[in-house]
């Protein structure tokens, strides 16, 4: 099972400025930030990897509210810029 899941997330893709210009054109303005550890449980502390969840709108729903990045934001284009640098950052499906 562990194997299964490992294969699935290296068929995502990384965030890359292409990847990310892509979701801008699909529409997507914020993404979700989840750190993951090694075993793919979440953890923001000492994350193995990070996932980006694109959404469109944030909730308004306090108890739905997470870590979230605007698409535009400094911290996003960083990392799409020196993907395959540090910790690895991935999409996931939309």
């Amino acid at each position: 099972m562990e194997n299964h899941y490992s294969e699935y997330l290296r068929s995502l893709p990384a965030l890359t400025l292409s990847s990310l210009q892509h979701l801008k054109e699909k529409g997507f303005q914020y993404v979700q930030v989840r750190g993951m550890t090694r075993d793919h449980r979440p953890d923001y502390m000492e994350p193995h990897y990070l996932m980006l969840v694109p959404i469109k709108d944030l909730p308004r729903d306090q108890s739905q509210k997470d870590v979230y990045a605007d698409i535009d934001s400094k911290i996003i284009l960083e990392w799409a810029s020196h993907s395959g640098a540090g910790i690895k950052v991935i999409i996931a499906p939309h």
